[in-house]
């Protein structure tokens, strides 16, 4: 039921989630972590988010996966970029050529993705990620994210913390407690930093939220 929505989503063009510029987060904090070059950064349910973009020209390969091929078809359209696609077992493989040369874009599920699809992974970005997925998912996503990553992998997490009374998600309120409990076997946790108010509400206002907290940390896998 939750990929059909996403489907749907995606289909019928409800792309509040997507962000049309940088994420701001990702170009004060990432030059921070000195993630390894040697492996990709992956980013998990990347959908056609611009900071994949970000992350290439600073010079890092792009490992994505995303539920929908209309959204990884206009990651590579709506930038003009170009792309060879094959099939990887149940996933479909989108290879950056020209100048997308280093990005890697795989539709369909995340958890048919394995290491000997995407290779070493030396880092991770998730900004809408862990809060796009209902509660009974998010221990499982974790997991997934530890099986894929090499140990030592850095990564950037962003999250959200709201009164779920006021809005039912996505995306949902994953607080700073949640966090803690689901990545604590696997990762470090370091807190960044934490922003608070109503203009970080964005499109959510008009869903009736009025405040809302948004969690910034550095993960590393260990």
């Amino acid at each position: 039921m939750v990929n059909e929505k996403w489907h749907e989503r995606w289909e019928q063009g409800k792309l509040g989630f997507h962000q049309t510029r940088y994420n701001s987060r990702l170009e004060k904090y990432w030059p921070e972590l000195n993630v390894s070059k040697e492996g990709a950064v992956f980013v998990p349910l990347c959908g056609k988010s611009l900071d994949m973009l970000l992350l290439h020209e600073m010079g890092y390969q792009v490992v994505g996966v995303e539920l929908s091929e209309i959204a990884v078809e206009a990651f590579f359209s709506e930038n003009q970029l170009t792309f060879k696609r094959t099939e990887s077992g149940n996933l479909q493989e989108f290879t950056g050529t020209g100048k997308a040369a280093g990005i890697r874009l795989f539709a369909g599920d995340l958890f048919d993705l394995d290491t000997a699809k995407t290779g070493p992974l030396s880092g991770f970005y998730d900004r809408a990620s862990l809060i796009a997925l209902p509660p009974e998912i998010r221990q499982q996503y974790v997991a997934k994210l530890a099986d894929l990553l090499s140990h030592g992998a850095l990564g950037l997490l962003i999250s959200l913390s709201y009164d779920p009374s006021s809005m039912s998600g996505p995306p949902f309120s994953v607080p700073d407690s949640e966090v803690q409990s689901h990545f604590g076997d696997h990762f470090s946790v370091d807190y960044l930093e934490q922003y608070s108010g109503p203009e970080r509400l964005g499109s959510l206002a008009d869903r009736g939220l009025e405040t809302m907290e948004e969690f910034v940390y550095r993960i590393e896998r260990i």
